[in-house]
């Protein structure tokens, strides 16, 4: 049996419960994958009450698009930093 593990915190994301939300994978031999459809709906959350996010490691394993990824440690931040991009400076 799979499930994705779905973080509803809309509820609390009003600048008075929760001033930023950041997300990363956890690291090393035994980590728990990190689904990025996870991270993608709670970034969308975030945006939608205009609440920071940011998403700064993808961690050893990340599923995206169905595929399990390996990702090795010293990849692991340039890896989530290129997920979302920050906008150009004018």
């Amino acid at each position: 049996m799979s499930f994705a593990l779905c973080l509803y915190l809309t509820p609390w994301l009003d600048n008075e419960h929760i001033e930023e939300v950041t997300v990363g994978g956890e690291s090393g031999k035994y980590a728990r994958p990190l689904d990025f459809n996870w991270v993608i709906d709670i970034r969308e959350q975030c945006m939608n009450a205009n609440v920071p996010f940011s998403f700064h490691q993808t961690g050893s394993y990340l599923i995206k698009d169905g595929k399990k990824y390996h990702i090795p440690r010293p990849l692991q931040h340039s890896q989530a930093a290129k997920a979302f991009p920050l906008p150009a400076s004018h």
